[in-house]
């Protein structure tokens, strides 16, 4: 990889959804850059009621940090304190300001979570207490209240709600009187357009395909495979059970499901469960396609890679290099370490990590008792393509936009965010360290790696700890310069154009949102 530019950062700083800005919060201003040219686009000061996120003691007020978040489409951010939201326009020029104060009463209470709706100016707020969830639109200047989400805690709040693609429409899932309750919302006001209790104990998750087709609600896994499919006006249109994905007369009394993860093309469905296969439903239909069992012996062979993690040190002092092995001998995967056992038995197994690249012709998959290993799927040909073994527990992120490649990093905090790349024509995983590219050869704070999702001719990696961050491409290795060096130099002298066609659908124009709030909003409880 060429020479990076390392650029101030801070605890909060974060690439824009379309990938085209990189917003860093700082003590008493928000730096919004590009990442075509590392310029600075626009500078927002934050008023004092903002806070700073330096100035919080280690101790006990981690909470009333500022945080920093994006919105849809990439033209707004939001900065959060413990008693106020304001919302900017991410543009030079940009008159947007709306501020939301005191929203906490609103809840009742300190919130669990807050995150942008469908709409650029449309807030949604989690009671901590579980008692409602406040959705805020800043230029309607009003607030709805819903009752008894199911779900309210930051981890899992965004189980049991789901945006609609296109339309927006909000589909809830709500506990009231010892049942679940499905509500769907419509996408302005948010007032319920239809709600009806599915047949079912405890669900575990709500979720549109991509399409807007088909609205999907599973079932907790205690209570066995079941898997409702809906019309988007909410009729149902069929049940999926035991029966549709597993093979045996004791199917019915097997754990359910973990995880149900949907392709980008909206055409499959895979379901992972307590079991060590995933299976592929076909969308249109909904009816199983295929079942993909994960061995207990890997017998490498050419149609398969099979790569395992290789670690060495010259000497105490210097930095581990990770490299690749091809394996050639049969060999099965690690399971969990000693000191790494889960509390309760039933968490070791199964499959609750999926995900489909962005051609929805690869499937990664992990297995909850082997979590040092990666299998990578081809649903199109129906077999396994590769095996990914390492020596801690990873997650990965495929690409948003470009096929088949794999953003591998390890889970472990003693690896300081060390990252792989993997790509079915590489000769393995090749090894990313933080380190290696942040000045002085060192990490400050807790490091971050993802992929800058915007559409470029490379692929490009955002790297960061608490004090710099820089962008990486990996196709760019050999060369005596980095793309964004030239354009830099392209650009020093003109403007950015704006235009955005990986912009979502709901942005609105910041000269007609100026006209409307044109004086701060201010939301407050009398």
């Amino acid at each position: 990889m060429a020479s990076p530019v390392a650029l101030d950062s801070s605890p909060h700083c974060k690439p824009s959804p379309d990938g085209r800005f990189i917003a860093t919060l700082r003590s008493s201003e928000v730096v919004v850059r590009s990442t075509g040219t590392l310029q600075v686009i626009n500078a927002v000061i934050l008023s004092s009621r903002s806070g700073s996120p330096h100035t919080s003691s280690a101790a006990g007020s981690s909470a009333n940090a500022p945080t920093l978040l994006w919105a849809p489409s990439s033209s707004k951010f939001l900065i959060s304190t413990a008693d106020q939201l304001e919302l900017f326009g991410a543009l030079s020029g940009s008159k947007f300001h709306a501020t939301v104060r005191n929203y906490g009463s609103l809840c009742g209470g300190k919130p669990s979570l807050v995150q942008f709706g469908a709409r650029d100016t449309e807030l949604l707020i989690w009671s901590a207490s579980g008692l409602k969830l406040v959705v805020i639109d800043v230029c309607r200047s009003g607030a709805v209240e819903i009752e008894s989400p199911k779900f309210h805690q930051s981890a899992s709040a965004l189980r049991g709600l789901s945006l609609r693609p296109e339309t927006g429409h909000l589909a809830l899932l709500v506990r009231s009187g010892g049942r679940d309750i499905v509500s769907l919302h419509h996408p302005v006001d948010r007032q319920v357009l239809r709600s009806w209790s599915p047949e079912m104990l405890d669900a575990q998750g709500i979720a549109w395909t991509p399409d807007g087709q088909w609205l999907l609600l599973w079932e907790s896994a205690a209570q066995g495979h079941r898997l409702l499919i809906y019309t988007p006006d909410g009729e149902h249109f069929r049940t999926i059970t035991a029966s549709n994905l597993l093979k045996g007369p004791d199917a019915d009394l097997e754990l359910g499901i973990k995880t149900c993860q949907l392709s980008p093309n909206a055409e499959l469905c895979a379901i992972g469960d307590y079991s060590r296969g995933v299976t592929i439903l076909r969308t249109p239909s909904w009816r199983a396609h295929l079942r993909l069992p994960h061995p207990a012996t890997i017998v490498p062979k050419d149609t398969l890679q099979v790569w395992q993690e290789k670690i060495e040190t010259e000497s105490p002092q210097a930095r581990a290099t990770h490299t690749f092995v091809r394996a050639t001998q049969v060999l099965s995967p690690p399971g969990l370490a000693t000191d790494a056992q889960p509390a309760t038995a039933e968490a070791k197994f199964g499959c609750s990590l999926a995900a489909f690249d962005a051609s929805s012709t690869l499937l990664a998959t992990r297995l909850d008792d082997s979590p040092c290993t990666l299998w990578i799927w081809d649903v199109v040909a129906a077999e396994l393509r590769a095996v990914l073994i390492f020596h801690t527990t990873v997650s990965f992120q495929w690409h948003a936009s470009s096929r088949e490649l794999l953003l591998v990093t390890s889970q472990d905090p003693a690896q300081r965010g060390v990252s792989f790349i993997w790509d079915p024509l590489s000769n393995g995983p090749t090894s990313l360290v933080p380190e290696d590219n942040l000045p002085d050869g060192r990490a400050v704070g807790k490091t971050q790696v993802s992929w800058i999702n915007r559409e470029t001719e490379f692929p490009v990696l955002f790297v960061s700890d608490a004090q710099h961050y820089l962008l990486l491409s990996p196709s760019n290795a050999g060369q005596d310069s980095n793309p964004w060096q030239q354009a830099a130099v392209d650009h020093s002298s003109g403007g950015m154009e704006y235009d955005s066609p990986t912009s979502a659908h709901y942005a609105m124009s910041d000269t007609d949102e100026t006209k409307a709030v044109d004086d701060t909003f201010y939301f407050k409880i009398s």
